[in-house]
């Protein structure tokens, strides 16, 4: 699900279709609206290309072309109609939101922060554009900023169920567990975000080192969303956990398959990224090891039978923070 959710479904085009001879244009302006794809795209492009659209609603046009071209994750034609947005409505704020949302998919953070806030300049009331930037800020390891804007949005839209959950993991990353977790347990009550409100007690419980209970919420959300880029990547962390990389890596290639997550945004990619580095530089590094580049591995045979074993360390997986650490074996 791409974070594109905050900012609701294609605008309405106002485009009059009395006549008969418009044939077909009551289908593009529906497609175009629903803005959920390339051919809502295409079906833009036929809409503002007919002559019948005023060219005061042209902008209304280029963001739901917009919209559609970024679903169908052709960043560049989606950036460049945002463009066009915010060029000839400036005070559109949805334009600026919107063209964050694609710069953030780019991997360009600080150009999404400034149509963020140049989004919540133009309309403070945009609990979307509070969201997305608390989004981005929390990626950043701002938990500060990441706070104030997702209270912003809670004030805003007290009842949307990805504000509260995203509100549920910064309780997390400060190491508020129960709260987190009672955040979320309050979702799956209301019957809303189901998925993603097991995912998010799959993460505190993760954080807390128990992975049981994070793999039983974890394939729950899976039942429900088996797509979803957070669940995907942690799911990975869980069995890399339990030492079977192969599927870890399997699963953050799949997590990198899938469009930007509405609560953890692009982070979600660059988290599987990293960790398939690390699998990967671990695996070479192994590989170089058998073969005896450099550091052969020792032979057992080669030492005496009555040498005692050597303490050569035992690896520790840490969840909680994702790194692997050396420790004296007896202990």
């Amino acid at each position: 699900m791409m974070r594109a959710s905050s900012l609701g479904a294609g605008l309405l085009l106002l485009a009059a279709l009395a006549s008969p001879s418009f044939a077909g244009m009551n289908e593009d302006l529906a497609s175009c609206t629903a803005a959920n794809g390339r051919e809502s795209a295409n079906a833009c492009t036929r809409v503002m290309n007919s002559r019948r659209l005023p060219r005061e609603q042209f902008y209304i046009g280029y963001f739901n072309r917009g919209s559609g071209y970024r679903k169908a994750g052709d960043l560049d034609a989606a950036l460049a109609d945002f463009n066009r947005v915010v060029s000839l409505n400036p005070d559109f704020a949805r334009g600026f939101h919107a063209r964050g949302l694609v710069r953030d998919d780019q991997d360009a953070p600080d150009k999404a922060l400034e149509d963020f806030d140049r989004a919540i300049k133009v309309d403070p009331k945009d609990w979307g554009a509070y969201y997305s930037r608390a989004v981005l800020r929390r990626a950043r390891q701002d938990y500060d900023g990441a706070v104030a804007d997702v209270e912003k949005a809670a004030d805003l839209k007290p009842k949307q169920p990805q504000v509260r959950l995203l509100r549920a993991l910064l309780k997390a990353d400060k190491s508020d567990y129960d709260a987190a977790r009672a955040e979320a347990d309050k979702v799956l009550a209301d019957g809303e975000a189901k998925a993603g409100a097991y995912y998010v007690r799959a993460a505190v419980a993760f954080a807390q080192n128990d992975l049981d209970a994070a793999s039983a919420d974890i394939d729950k959300a899976f039942e429900l969303k088996d797509s979803l880029a957070p669940a995907l990547v942690l799911k990975g962390r869980i069995l890399e956990a339990r030492g079977d990389k192969p599927a870890a890596k399997s699963r953050y290639r799949q997590a990198l398959a899938q469009p930007a997550s509405f609560l953890e945004g692009r982070s979600v990619q660059r988290k599987a990224r990293d960790r398939l580095n690390a699998l990967d530089g671990v695996d070479t590094a192994n590989a170089a090891l058998d073969k005896g580049n450099g550091n052969a591995r020792p032979d057992k045979t080669d030492e005496a039978p009555d040498t005692p074993p050597r303490n050569v360390g035992c690896k520790r997986f840490l969840p909680a923070t994702g790194v692997t650490i050396t420790i004296d074996c007896d202990k």
